[in-house]
């Protein structure tokens, strides 16, 4: 049976609220696919691979949620997203053509960010799931995924800014 939204929800406000959380989505995949392209000199490229794995598969399960309620799909705001995600790359760091060290500080910092916003996404998804026509179980795993992928970026951090902004790399 396909998911319904029951008449005590305002369809207009979940369904733009649903494309936000799709435009970033797609602008975190973007983000997190780069970071497992560019650091594979780092402990971390296999958690960054899986991580980029897990939030392709959410943003597709996201996106076939907006499809299966039947809400229009806001192509501007994931095309905005999309870009402002590229143009964030764009920091003035010093470096021209080689990568800056703080990079993988600042990009850790951006991703931990989209991932708590998609951890509300999940939690308010379980709230509404019983007026919505689906499993809230689905969620609560959602939401504990999106909390290990927290943790995961905490590590990436930490890895990172202990070395990002001393003159020898390494300390």
């Amino acid at each position: 049976m396909a998911p319904q939204i029951s008449g005590i929800i305002d369809k207009k406000l979940f369904g733009l609220y649903l494309s936000d959380h799709l435009a970033g989505a797609t602008a975190g995949q973007g983000r997190i696919e780069r970071m497992a392209r560019d650091f594979t000199d780092t402990p971390f490229h296999a958690e960054l691979a899986a991580l980029a794995t897990q939030i392709r598969e959410e943003r597709e399960y996201l996106r076939g949620l907006v499809g299966d309620f039947g809400l229009p799909r806001r192509t501007p705001r994931r095309v905005a997203a999309w870009v402002a995600e590229r143009a964030g790359r764009l920091k003035l760091n010093g470096r021209v053509v080689s990568r800056s060290p703080m990079t993988l500080v600042l990009e850790s910092e951006v991703m931990r960010s989209a991932v708590m916003g998609k951890l509300g996404l999940w939690q308010t998804l379980q709230d509404l799931s019983g007026d919505l026509g689906l499993d809230g179980a689905r969620f609560d795993g959602l939401a504990t995924t999106a909390r290990e992928q927290i943790a995961t970026l905490d590590r990436v951090h930490e890895y990172a800014r202990r070395r990002s902004f001393y003159t020898n790399q390494g300390s």
